[in-house]
């Protein structure tokens, strides 16, 4: 779930008269299923036939049957091995010492086994859903939290919520472009809205003031991400989000704050976060200067690559923007439509 995802793979048409992907898992599962149970019967037979321990290999196909289909088919999956061992010998001549009662035994112990293994099966499924659907709802209930908290701090300045969503745009496509795993991609993204959560600090009269800020002002402006990880820092999940909230104002050659953090020292989504955030500003109005076209803000990121930014992401960037994907997105953002190239 994200503010505007990307489209990452194109679903195929399904041709029309075949089977899909779990049909055909079902018939091969049958298939198993009814080769161990003829397979087992075979080998009984051509041992002597029953009585037989080979007919314990009967169990394989009941298992098979129960794990895949629960009792729906553990259950007949009973029911075929035990005709096949008592009643089908007898007819085609294969079981004639064996009586009546011997087969009458065996089918129930195995439709027993085959009722027991599936509705084990059965439950097993249902408490692994009931998990899954738990650990869902916590996950939205999370995810729900952490939009709450970033809309709350950008609720304080003058954009209406798309710059968190531009940011986190931007941030999982640089994550996502070098070849982060997906799940990784998905929380950068998701920590990167609460990048600016220590605003909620912050007093109105400094993040509104039109023009530039005192040093008193300037102070108070700089501890807004050491108060954006103290406001992370003791939440469970969190800790993706308290790293970049207090270290996404690093710059690359130590100038930055609160921490003077240098190069690789810097954590690796805090410098995603850092590309990120300054292009956004950049390129939207703020109360002290009008935005700066897509090209003015990717000069500037070039100018500043190796001094304010990780020059590697900062090349990343603009071959993105330059590719026009990124900006596409961008622009679908911004409902406004200030954003274009000129």
């Amino acid at each position: 779930m994200t503010g505007m995802p990307m489209p990452s793979v194109l679903l195929a048409r399904r041709r029309p008269g075949l089977l899909n992907v779990s049909s055909w898992a079902a018939i091969g599962w049958v298939s198993a299923i009814l080769a161990t149970s003829f397979g087992a019967f075979l080998l009984v037979q051509l041992t002597g036939g029953s009585p037989n321990a080979f007919n314990n290999l009967g169990y394989v196909s009941i298992t098979l049957a129960a794990y895949r289909f629960g009792m729906k088919g553990g259950a007949p999956a009973g029911v075929l091995y035990g005709l096949l061992s008592g009643p089908a010998a007898f007819l085609v001549g294969l079981a004639a010492t064996e009586a009546p009662s011997s087969w009458a035994v065996r089918l129930g112990a195995y439709i027993g086994i085959g009722l027991l293994f599936g509705g084990l099966t059965d439950a097993l499924r249902k408490s692994l859903a009931a998990a899954q659907t738990a650990r869902e709802h916590v996950t939205r209930t999370q995810t729900d939290s952490m939009l709450a908290l970033a809309r709350g701090a950008e609720a304080k300045d003058t954009d209406t919520g798309e710059h968190i969503l531009r940011v986190q745009l931007v941030s999982e496509t640089l994550a996502r472009s070098i070849g982060r795993p997906e799940p990784e991609v998905v929380q950068i993204g998701y920590a990167a809205m609460l990048h600016d959560i220590g605003k909620l600090h912050v007093p109105d009269r400094i993040l509104r003031k039109p023009g530039p800020l005192d040093a008193e002002e300037e102070a108070i402006i700089r501890r807004h991400p050491v108060w954006g990880a103290e406001i992370l820092g003791g939440a469970d999940g969190f800790a993706l989000a308290s790293r970049i909230a207090r270290w996404h104002h690093e710059d690359f050659d130590g100038s930055g704050y609160p921490d003077g953090l240098r190069g690789d020292a810097i954590p690796f989504e805090a410098r995603i976060v850092r590309v990120a955030d300054a292009f956004d500003a950049m390129t939207n109005d703020r109360p002290y200067r009008a935005a700066m076209s897509f090209e003015a803000a990717l000069e500037q990121l070039d100018r500043f690559a190796g001094r304010q930014f990780d020059p590697e992401l900062v090349r990343l960037t603009i071959d993105l923007c330059r590719g026009s994907a990124l900006s596409a997105e961008l622009g679908r953002i911004n409902l406004r439509g200030r954003r274009r190239f000129e």
